[in-house]
């Protein structure tokens, strides 16, 4: 006779196994809602952050979609009778507004100021991918001033604490326009950025990247460029700066066995 022995380990095991097992027949997923949970704890760390910025005198409300799911935040800025109030829930917002588009990885990097929401907006055109996007629900008719209003609120809402610290450097960028980049800052006629080119980058080689309808600025901080201005060559060294007026077709080499590092502005009306 052969004598089974069952250990209370064992017992505690296929118990554990069967309610999991009972949860994913019902339709719940234990890992779908401790991704939630995370999901709803980083926009309420943000939200309560953003609740003491001195920036945030307007309401607005807008959604934030990850991985395919809507939540729904409502900014009420203080009055001289009321405190600030935002308001963090899952759904889609009830009237047509912009919304950001992205990812958990996305969500948890900008969380511990690994990427700031504007470097994982930018790109160089509108079909590129970006981890951080922004769009609009259908039906949202947005005004002249929405671009650079939308822009400033994305720096502040999802920059925390204070002052508001945008670290740069190689490690903080994401490609775009043929060089490595990340923003610093964009607003309504102004538009500020670090870029980093590796030996043998060209920056703004595609056409369509080349000009501008407004003024820029390129600081050289490290390193030495070609700087190539109405397709004639000029070469910088780190330590100067050089304007390109409106119109202007430019593009930026390097060409030399070592990494170059600028500062870009671009400002005035269109920017």
């Amino acid at each position: 006779m052969k004598t089974t022995f069952v250990s209370s380990h064992s017992k505690k095991h296929n118990l554990l196994f069967y309610l999991v097992f009972t949860l994913l027949l019902m339709g719940f997923s234990p890992f779908v809602t401790a991704q939630e949970d995370s999901v709803k704890s980083i926009l309420e760390r943000f939200a309560i952050d953003y609740k003491k910025d001195p920036m945030f005198t307007s309401d607005h409300s807008f959604g934030v979609e990850v991985d395919k799911e809507m939540w729904h935040i409502e900014a009420i800025a203080a009055t001289e009778k009321s405190s600030p109030e935002i308001k963090v829930t899952k759904g889609t917002p009830a009237k047509p507004t912009f919304y950001y588009v992205t990812n958990i990885r996305t969500l948890r990097q900008l969380d511990k100021g690994e990427i700031n929401a504007l470097t994982g907006a930018a790109k160089a055109f509108s079909t590129d991918y970006a981890p951080f996007d922004i769009e609009v629900m259908q039906g949202f008719q947005p005004d002249e001033e929405f671009v650079g209003e939308v822009l400033g609120f994305t720096f502040h809402f999802w920059t925390k604490g204070m002052p508001e610290l945008v670290p740069f450097g190689q490690h903080f960028t994401r490609a775009t326009h043929g060089a490595q980049a990340s923003i610093f800052y964009y607003d309504t006629g102004l538009r500020t950025g670090y870029g980093y080119l590796h030996p043998g980058q060209h920056a703004n080689e595609h056409p369509l990247s080349k000009t501008n309808p407004f003024s820029s600025m390129i600081i050289l901080i490290k390193g030495k460029v070609t700087a190539r201005l109405n397709d004639q060559d000029y070469e910088i060294e780190a330590g100067n700066a050089f304007f390109i007026p409106p119109g202007m077709t430019h593009e930026v080499l390097n060409p030399h066995d070592e990494p170059a590092e600028f500062i870009l502005l671009m400002f005035g009306e269109g920017a």
